[in-house]
């Protein structure tokens, strides 16, 4: 299986650089992965002992019914009950989680984007996937 939570730290580093050269799409699209990544590696890790790491498909079975959820938050949230319920509790993570999630259009697609976001609007977007990302690696410790 793949380590997301190693991937998460390289593409947040990614992220960073991205941000700071004023790369606002190509920033938009690892944070949005870098996020994916910390969710999976989240899933992950809330697997029971003695089960292999990797998703359930059609024609493999790890011992486990957890399979990879894509490049949905939401389908990623399913997979982790814990941590959905948590985020159900607090209406500002769900709109962190959608602001990152479509920025404007869906975080894989916006690589495709031209046209960058305004000022305003990638603040906005800036402040929402760091409130996210320190959250989330919060809730990794606690869960």
């Amino acid at each position: 299986m793949e380590d997301y939570q190693t991937t998460f730290s390289e593409r947040h580093t990614d992220t960073e650089a991205l941000c700071s050269a004023g790369r606002k799409i190509a920033a938009m699209h690892f944070g949005g992965i870098t996020i994916e990544c910390l969710l999976k590696a989240m899933i992950v890790a809330s697997l029971p002992k003695g089960v292999s790491k990797e998703w359930k498909t059609d024609s493999f079975d790890p011992g486990h019914t957890i399979t990879n959820p894509g490049h949905s938050y939401v389908e990623a949230r399913k997979r982790h009950n814990r941590l959905n319920y948590r985020i159900q509790k607090f209406p500002e993570v769900r709109k962190w989680l959608e602001e990152i999630e479509h920025p404007n259009q869906h975080f894989i697609d916006i690589r495709y984007s031209c046209s960058e976001p305004d000022d305003e609007s990638y603040k906005r977007w800036l402040e929402s996937y760091q409130r996210l990302r320190k959250w989330l690696e919060r809730q990794a410790t606690q869960l």
